[in-house]
C-alpha cells in the first residue's frame, strides 16, 4: 500500500516549521504534515472535522446517517453536505464503471466477512444469490437532500470512496487556512501540495508482498506535490475459498470477491475521492486493461502490481505515472 517516508529537508528555513498532526480517523490513522511560520492548524479543528463526517458517512457508528439509513425500517434520509456529494459521486462511478462500483454492495460485504459484521463461515452460492437481490444502485433514488430506498433491505457502504473524501476536506481545510505546503494522509490515502523545504514534493513509497519474508518492501517512491495518490491492494485483507486467496474487494454484478492477478493499484488523480473510487473499481481488471482504462480517463495513472504466470511479482505503470518517480 503506500508509506510516508520520514521528510527530513537538511536545512529547513528560519521562515518555516514543521508541524505534524496525527491521530484516530475512521477505524485507521490520519497524519497532517505542513510547514508555516505558526501553528495555523489545530488538532482539535481536525478531529472536529472528522466527527462531522464519521456522523455522516460511518457505518461503524450506530448514530450516523449512514446507519440510519440501512435499519430494516428505514425508507429515506436526509442527507448533510457530505453524504450528498459522496452519494453523488458514486452514482457517477457506477455509471462509469457499469455498475462494478457500487456502494449497496454492504450485504455483500457483510456476508464474506469484511463488514461490521464479521462472518467466519464462508458464504456458499444460493447465499450469496440471496444477498445480491439486495445489490444495485437502481434500488436508490435521490430527489434533492433526500436519498430514498426503493427496496426495503437494501444497505449501502461507501468505504469505497468515503475515506478519499475525507482526504479531500482535510486538505481543503488546510487550504482555507492559507497554507500552500501540506500533505494529508488517512489510512493510506494521500492528498499533498507544494513541498518541504529545499525538496521537490513530498516523497512517498508504495509497497507489494515480501513473499519470502512474509512482510512488504518498497517497490515504488513517487513525489507528490500537487493532487492526490491512494492505493487499493489484496494481500492484506483477504480469505481462503476454495484454496485460494481471495482479496476483501467484491463483483457486485457476481457477488465473489474478484479473482483477478492483481496485488495493488496506486492511482493517482486530482482529488483522493476521485482516485480512491478508482483503485477500487481497477480491483476487478487484468493489469493491461487497467492501463488501457486510464488512458482513457483525464488527468488519471495507475501504478499496478501483480502476479505473472509463473506467480512472479511484477509491476506495470501508465507512462504518466513513470513521471512522479523520485529522481
Amino acid at each position: 500500500m503506500l508509506s510516508t517516508l520520514a521528510i527530513q529537508a537538511q536545512t529547513v528555513s528560519k521562515e518555516l516549521r514543521k508541524i505534524r498532526l496525527e491521530g484516530p480517523a475512521q477505524g485507521t490513522q490520519f497524519h497532517i504534515t505542513y510547514f508555516a511560520t505558526d501553528s495555523v492548524v489545530k488538532r482539535q479543528e481536525i478531529d472536529s472535522i472528522l466527527k462531522v463526517i464519521d456522523l455522516s458517512m460511518s457505518v461503524y457508528h450506530k448514530d450516523s446517517k449512514i446507519s440510519l439509513f440501512n435499519q430494516d425500517t428505514a425508507t429515506h434520509i436526509e442527507m448533510d453536505k457530505h453524504m450528498a456529494h459522496v452519494i453523488a459521486a458514486s452514482f457517477r462511478y457506477n455509471k462509469l464503471s457499469s455498475g462494478q462500483f457500487d456502494i449497496t454492495i454492504a450485504p455483500l460485504v457483510n456476508l464474506w466477512g469484511f463488514g461490521v459484521k464479521r462472518s467466519e463461515v464462508v458464504p456458499d452460492s444460493a447465499t450469496v444469490y440471496q444477498a445480491k437481490k439486495f445489490v444495485g444502485m437502481h434500488y436508490l433514488n435521490v430527489k434533492g437532500r433526500r436519498l430514498i430506498k426503493k427496496k426495503p433491505g437494501v444497505k449501502i457502504d461507501v468505504n469505497g470512496i468515503a475515506q478519499g473524501y475525507t482526504v479531500d476536506v482535510l486538505a481543503d481545510h488546510l487550504k482555507h487556512k492559507g497554507l500552500s505546503s501540506y500533505m494529508v494522509e488517512v489510512g493510506g490515502e494521500i492528498r499533498a501540495s507544494g513541498a518541504p523545504p529545499e525538496q521537490q514534493g513530498f516523497s512517498i513509497g508504495i509497497l507489494h508482498p515480501d513473499e519470502n519474508k512474509q512482510g512488504e518492501i518498497i517497490t515504488a517512491i513517487v513525489q507528490l506535490r500537487s493532487g492526490a495518490l491512494t492505493t487499493a491492494g489484496s494481500f492484506e485483507k483477504f480469505i481462503q475459498y476454495k484454496n485460494k486467496k481471495m482479496g476483501h474487494h467484491i463483483n457486485p454484478l457476481t457477488g465473489f470477491p474478484y479473482t483477478t492477478r492483481v496485488l495493488s493499484v496506486s492511482v493517482y488523480a486530482k482529488t483522493a475521492m476521485d482516485a480512491d473510487a478508482l483503485d477500487n473499481y481497477f480491483m476487478g481488471m487484468e493489469p493491461a486493461e487497467i492501463i488501457a482504462k486510464a488512458r482513457k480517463l483525464k488527468g488519471i495513472e495507475v501504478f499496478v502490481i501483480y502476479h505473472d504466470k509463473k506467480q512472479t511479482i511484477q509491476t506495470i505503470y501508465s507512462d504518466g505515472f513513470g513521471k512522479l518517480f523520485k529522481n
